[in-house]
């Protein structure tokens, strides 16, 4: 199997990045977050500019009323998970009781930055907090930017397609994949040929980009006893020049094309 372009070329035509400006934050996603909250942050608004020896008495009055609120209080201590691991045990089981809760505000710092009023509103802070840790999910945005970039390439170039499609829509070729129940990341109806894709993109390396080319290595010869199906790799990204030992080999057996030979390819399916 030869692809189009000779391997040297393919490295030389990787992009940098696929990032727009959009690309940094889920604007919605941290509205959304943090309207899940907002009940909570105004029942713990009332603890601004409350001090330790007050602490006690209007901890306990919140908890008798709206324990839920606390639920919050690892939200602004950047954390997603209730159950991280803290000395002592797990970071929730702090929020059981009046006495737990206000030693946790007491030993994370929070007491202080409340009682010194050096916040007005708690709403304020959660969106920031949520731009922060929205920025933890960029490492998989890449990846559904180059989805997305696909699935309007291969609308405007009026292809019958269709995203995520499992093997076990298609019997003969599912026999050759066992029991590994494999989803692909589109799926290409043509006149003569059904054209199975996976799709990534990868702006820093890493051992997953080995892991990944092995992956497809083995994949394509699934499809060497079906001859109206194929299997083609559309991958992208700067990240593989840390890999392209690993990705050299696939190369020789995978149909793999980048995003610079995407028109080559949709004329190609176009006349499938």
């Amino acid at each position: 199997m030869t692809n189009p372009m000779s391997f040297t070329d393919f490295l030389a035509t990787l992009q940098k990045t696929n990032r727009t400006l959009g690309f940094f934050v889920d604007w919605q996603k941290v509205l959304n977050n943090r309207q899940k909250i907002r009940l909570y942050a105004k029942h713990l608004n009332t603890l601004l500019g409350v001090s330790a020896p007050d602490l006690p008495t209007k901890v306990a009055q919140i908890f008798q009323d709206h324990q839920e609120a606390f639920s919050l209080l690892p939200s602004l201590l950047a954390i997603r998970n209730p159950k991280e691991l803290v000395k002592g045990g797990v970071l929730q089981d702090y929020l059981q009781s009046p006495k737990g809760i206000c030693t946790l505000l007491q030993e994370s710092g929070l007491l202080e930055i409340f009682s010194a009023r050096q916040i007005t509103d708690l709403n304020d802070v959660i969106f920031g907090i949520e731009v922060g840790l929205d920025s933890n999910a960029r490492k998989n945005r890449s990846g559904a930017l180059m989805e997305q970039h696909l699935e309007n390439a291969f609308q405007q170039a009026k292809l019958h397609f269709k995203a995520q499609v499992s093997v076990t829509e298609f019997k003969d070729l599912h026999g050759s994949f066992g029991n590994d129940i494999k989803k692909f990341d589109f799926v290409i109806y043509g006149n003569q040929t059904t054209y199975f894709i996976e799709r990534n993109f990868y702006s820093s390396g890493g051992s997953k980009l080995n892991e990944v080319a092995r992956a497809y290595q083995e994949l394509a010869p699934r499809f060497a006893k079906h001859p109206h199906k194929e299997f083609i790799w559309i991958t992208d990204g700067q990240g593989w020049l840390e890999a392209k030992n690993k990705l050299q080999e696939a190369y020789k057996s995978v149909r793999v094309y980048n995003l610079s030979q995407l028109g080559t390819l949709l004329n190609e399916l176009s006349h499938a």
